[in-house]
């Protein structure tokens, strides 16, 4: 591909098509656990167990959409006809996942099963956005530094749907709420969210209509392009090391609502939560700058590892805070979107990287199926963090809401149940993203050569 810069309008675009995927993602990840326990009444071992099974769904789509966008030929490329359909149903199926008509029930299967499988059909929207899309990276550009360049306009703009994600919508939910998990405010307001959903994924998609694009070539059948992805050392060596960073965040993330409110003894934890996460998406924004010339001056891996040791050290400090000590919790999170910056920027645009490494290795050129498959492991990442955290919840004695006579009841949790959350929040993953670091260290790219500053992108 000749090597071109992709026009500004394109990058926003792509950044814009974020903002609704973003939404999802991080409102998923903050109150999913905490509403199915605390709002559905569901056990925390079951609702971890009951989102892990609902998102393996995705080992299955991911890759499919992947090799299906691979082969298609349209007047809009082969990506942009996915993202745009994901994005009409993105809306809707989040809204008809909070319908909750089962709520009021003794029981919480009903509850529990129809969340299940909405997750999934919201997530399928998801897919046909984010797999296509996570493949545009490698097929506009060829060139090292404009992919990072491309990356973080995608996320620099994207991280504005962090924000509406964690931070508007808790505030909409709460205006027609009664309490923090009010089935009633969450049904309400994600109705009248749908807009904020899927309009954001539509306009960019049409944003992207002069994007740079692929002829379809010869593309096998969906085992043979996972021989040749899994293949590729660079890319099994990234897959790995962002699994273990994404389900260590997303027991961050889970937890957050839980420690508000446990820990910190805050009436009402989605407000709070709201603030946090608020000075967290404009430390977030902020520090892409930095984070993108940070990779031209010492390379991709090595910003990457500093991300996550500046991410360790911050989310450690977590544990040191006493009940009384909230406002600490205010620098830390501007700290942890610092660092976060990096960890958003870099294994995405190492993604087109490993495609060029795969496409020298095999003379296969298969954008769609390494973003599949990279797709499919973030997810279950996201997944097996609230598996985990619900699981250690259950093993410490947590007790969920429940209902009597159609009352809600919170119990009381003991003190060994707060020590889990407190644990979930700061030290665990802490050591998991020291962990990932062993895999990272390891990740070369032969096929890269860097040409703008003489820097080798295996350093």
């Amino acid at each position: 591909m000749e090597q071109v810069r992709v026009s500004k309008v394109v990058k926003t675009g792509y950044g814009i098509v974020e903002i609704g995927t973003n939404s999802l993602i991080v409102f998923a990840s903050f109150y999913f656990l905490f509403y199915m326990t605390e709002a559905l009444g569901v056990p925390p071992v079951y609702a971890g167990l009951l989102f892990f099974l609902a998102k393996t769904f995705d080992v299955i789509t991911d890759p499919l959409i992947g090799n299906w966008s691979d082969r298609t030929h349209s007047r809009m490329g082969r990506r942009r006809p996915f993202m745009l359909a994901g994005g009409i149903l993105l809306g809707p199926t989040v809204a008809l996942m909070f319908f909750a008509p089962f709520v009021n029930m003794d029981s919480w299967v009903p509850s529990a099963l129809y969340f299940m499988v909405f997750t999934m059909a919201t997530y399928l929207a998801l897919t046909l956005i984010s797999v296509p899309g996570g493949a545009m990276t490698a097929e506009m550009s060829d060139d090292y530094n404009e992919r990072t360049s491309i990356t973080a306009w995608r996320w620099g703009v994207g991280s504005i749907g962090m924000f509406i994600g964690g931070g508007a919508v808790p505030i909409i939910v709460s205006l027609f709420s009664e309490n923090a998990v009010d089935p009633d405010g969450f049904r309400v307001a994600t109705i009248i969210l749908i807009p904020l959903f899927s309009l954001p994924v539509i306009i960019g998609v049409l944003m992207m209509r002069n994007a740079p694009k692929k002829l379809a070539e010869h593309v096998p059948a969906v085992w043979e392009q996972a021989r040749a992805v899994f293949g590729t050392r660079s890319f099994r060596l990234l897959l790995g090391t962002y699994f273990l960073q994404v389900s260590s965040l997303t027991v961050v993330t889970s937890n957050l609502l839980f420690v508000l409110k446990y820990h910190f003894q805050r009436e009402n934890p989605v407000s709070d939560n709201a603030v946090f996460f608020g000075i967290f998406v404009i430390s977030t924004m902020a520090s892409m700058p930095f984070w993108t010339w940070l990779s031209g001056r010492i390379g991709k891996k090595r910003g990457y590892i500093i991300s996550m040791l500046g991410l360790s050290l911050v989310v450690s400090c977590v544990f040191l805070l006493s009940a009384g000590s909230i406002a600490f919790l205010y620098p830390i999170m501007a700290l942890v979107g610092w660092f976060f910056g990096g960890y958003q920027v870099y294994p995405w645009s190492m993604i087109p990287d490993s495609v060029t490494d795969g496409q020298a290795r095999t003379g296969l050129s298969l954008e769609g199926a390494f973003n599949g498959w990279f797709t499919t492991q973030q997810k279950m990442g996201i997944a097996f963090g609230p598996l985990v955290f619900g699981a250690l919840l259950s093993l410490a004695g947590y007790q969920q809401a429940y209902y009597q006579d159609g009352v809600q009841i919170f119990p009381e949790q003991t003190e060994p149940a707060i020590l889990m959350i407190r644990l979930c929040s700061s030290l665990l993953p802490a050591g998991v993203f020291l962990l990932s670091l062993l895999i990272i260290a390891r990740h070369e790219n032969s096929a890269i050569s860097h040409r703008a500053t003489g820097d080798q992108p295996s350093t």
